[in-house]
């Protein structure tokens, strides 16, 4: 009788990852008017904009899955949900904390902090729905109804007290250079992540 086990995830590349995240945010330049709360700001935007691409790819896959109805696609959408989610997740968390710094308190009637909260909740409840049914052909929907939700939903947020590109609008080379080593940093760490639950 054979027995499989799962792929274990390779923990010294998450710390590495981890570790060289928390150099760049350490290193990374102060801004004139937050000073060094923008690190904040740093992660918050790194990890919303590797969330978006990631629920991006969902949806491609999902729409592919529709298609070629393939095991690997299958896998690698709700990988990529779940890998959205969770820096989803994150990017809202760490928003919290840069909004008290900023702002003075959290706004939870700006429409950006509003969206954020309805893409978490739809995309726990699709995602659990896709789970539930147990069939490829959900996962696929799933994948593709996220993606549609996140865009649609962020592309409707104005913004009120959210600065509408406040670091790569910035004119600082530094400020700008060291946000997208975060996000690209970011970027594969998400990678990891998806490609780790892509093969349990």
């Amino acid at each position: 009788m054979m027995t499989t086990t799962r792929a274990r995830p390779n923990w010294i590349i998450y710390i590495a990852l981890a570790i060289l995240l928390l150099a760049l945010l350490t290193l990374a330049p102060a801004e004139a008017m937050l000073g060094n709360v923008v690190k904040l700001v740093y992660a918050h935007g790194a990890a919303m904009r590797v969330a978006l691409y990631a629920y991006l790819i969902a949806g491609a896959l999902g729409l592919a899955q529709l298609v070629l109805r393939r095991d690997t696609l299958a896998r690698w959408t709700r990988a990529t949900i779940e890998t959205a989610l969770f820096f989803w997740l994150l990017h809202f968390v760490v928003s919290l904390p840069a909004q008290v710094l900023a702002w003075g308190g959290i706004s939870w009637s700006e429409p950006r902090v509003v969206s954020a909260i309805w893409i978490l909740a739809l995309t726990l409840f699709i995602l659990g729905v896709a789970v539930w049914m147990g069939d490829p052909r959900w996962m696929a929907i799933a994948g593709i109804a996220n993606s549609a939700i996140a865009m649609i939903l962020m592309r409707r947020a104005i913004n009120v007290l959210h600065p509408i590109d406040p670091i790569l609008g910035s004119d600082s080379i530094a400020i700008k250079g060291f946000y997208l080593a975060i996000m690209l940093t970011t970027g594969i760490l998400a990678f990891q992540f998806a490609r780790d639950r892509a093969r349990t």
